[in-house]
């Protein structure tokens, strides 16, 4: 499951009409690995404003452990599950703000935690037992409120090798509206404006409260917008002797 796909794929699939588009509101579904997601997308004028989504049961699986990473030392994370697995840290025990101008120090320090935090915590989801790692580490500046009384956050998604979501996350916001339920800080029908580190933008907000095997989990929405940024064909020739390409082994640079 990935939320910015998600809004991506339902953007596509209304402003191309290959979903009908109803104004204002469009509903559907799209099948995911991670099962059905749903979608609610506000239309106006032929174009899709905003998509919302309701992500698989979320939840928090380790609050304030200890790990030892490497060139940092002792740091305090926290593990959880929103679609994908987190470790999740803060900026300021890091030193670092998730800022554009730290990209390279943020994705080199987001993948050592990553590895510490496999090797030290390790990650089992309680109702698919083949979800045995933990993929993404979340950097996030501390929490504070906009003028309208919700809560905000920037922070960033470091994603191997090297790099760095352009998008909030929304796995990464549905991992840590579960952490921040479960410790008190937010309620069902609570919003997070989570900004990433462009400044994209996600609202994420708690419809309800579920269950994933024995924990407690929480069912997040996630709002955005995408755009269509380009459109390509691919033709097969009917006279083409290798019409599904060739393969003549693994001939990608391993340095």
């Amino acid at each position: 499951m990935s939320g910015s796909n998600s809004i991506c794929v339902a953007t596509v699939l209304l402003e191309t009409g290959l979903v009908e588009m109803t104004e204002p509101i469009t509903r559907f579904s799209i099948e995911a690995p991670g099962g059905l997601v749903a979608i609610e997308a506000q239309c106006r004028a032929g174009k899709a404003e905003r998509i919302t989504i309701t992500n698989v049961a979320s939840f928090a699986s380790v609050l304030d452990a200890e790990i030892d990473v490497a060139g940092i030392g002792k740091l305090r994370v926290d593990t959880a599950f929103g679609g994908d697995s987190f470790v999740l840290v803060d900026a300021d025990d890091l030193g670092i703000d998730v800022d554009p101008a730290n990209a390279s120090r943020l994705v080199a320090v987001g993948g050592e935690i990553v590895r510490a935090a496999n090797e030290q915590l390790g990650f089992v989801h309680p109702t698919n037992s083949d979800w045995t790692h933990i993929s993404f580490c979340q950097i996030a500046e501390p929490l504070s409120s906009d003028r309208h009384g919700r809560l905000t956050m920037r922070s960033t998604s470091v994603i191997e090798p090297g790099k760095l979501d352009r998008s909030p996350t929304g796995t990464g916001v549905s991992a840590r509206m579960a952490v921040l339920h479960q410790r008190g800080q937010m309620g069902v029908g609570d919003e997070l404006v989570m900004r990433s580190v462009i400044d994209s933008e996600f609202v994420g907000s708690i419809a309800g409260t579920a269950r994933a095997g024995d924990l407690a989990a929480i069912v997040p929405t996630v709002s955005g917008r995408a755009w269509i940024t380009g459109v390509s064909s691919l033709v097969v020739d009917p006279a083409d002797p290798w019409p599904t390409g060739y393969r003549v082994g693994d001939t990608w640079p391993t340095g």
